[in-house]
């Protein structure tokens, strides 16, 4: 059977003071750091994730068959890249084809590489406000093999949250997310000129 990637996720609301604790802390143990500041283009779906980034350095869609908030996790994941000049093209063809219009997001990201291949992205976006994702990349060819793999990827990324003192989002509070999303409601107190003005020089 061919071996399909999944990537078992969590993320954290960060206040400002938190997120200065947090980077120094992951300053300190990651074995590699990278900025990767990027423009996204997403499409709140209730169950899926849909997105297309714009970064310095590509440009790619991407597609995750589950939702944060839907009482799961660990979802199998798609990404490829497209040319920059195609993306008002893409940007076009998936807002016909799930008849919605994207929102769109200017992305502050730290990514850091852990031991065991766990990737945490420190971000601000004006409507997150400071947050973190932790990851976990896993493929499997059956539900079994995937399932196995997934609570081991649980257990890791949930060590990596009690080793950083955050605690992840529930699924009430990501739906209760999703809706102030669609609602225009922003947790975010700095604009992207403020927060990058503030700090810049960090990321």
């Amino acid at each position: 059977m061919t071996l399909r990637t999944y990537e078992y996720e969590e993320r954290a609301f960060l206040d400002e003071n938190d997120f200065l604790k947090v980077k120094a802390q992951l300053d300190g143990i990651s074995l590699k750091i990278s900025s990767d500041n990027k423009v996204s283009y997403f499409f709140v779906l209730p169950d899926k994730n849909v997105s297309i980034a714009v970064s310095p350095y590509k440009t790619v869609v991407k597609y995750k068959g589950g939702q944060l908030g839907n009482g799961g996790n660990g979802f199998e994941e798609h990404e490829f890249a497209i040319k920059p000049d195609e993306l008002p093209e893409s940007i076009d063809l998936f807002t016909s084809l799930l008849n919605l219009e994207p929102l769109k997001s200017e992305q502050f990201r730290i990514n850091y590489i852990l031991p065991g291949s766990i990737e945490v992205a420190l971000k601000y976006t004006q409507t997150w406000g400071f947050h973190i994702e932790v990851e976990k990349l896993y493929k499997a060819d059956d539900s079994e093999k995937n399932e196995v793999e997934k609570i081991q990827a649980k257990d890791e990324i949930d060590n990596v949250g009690n080793m950083l003192g955050i605690k992840y989002i529930t699924d009430e509070e990501m739906k209760q997310f999703v809706d102030d999303i669609k609602a225009e409601k922003s947790k975010g107190s700095y604009s992207p000129d403020e927060f990058r003005q503030k700090y810049g020089q960090l990321f």
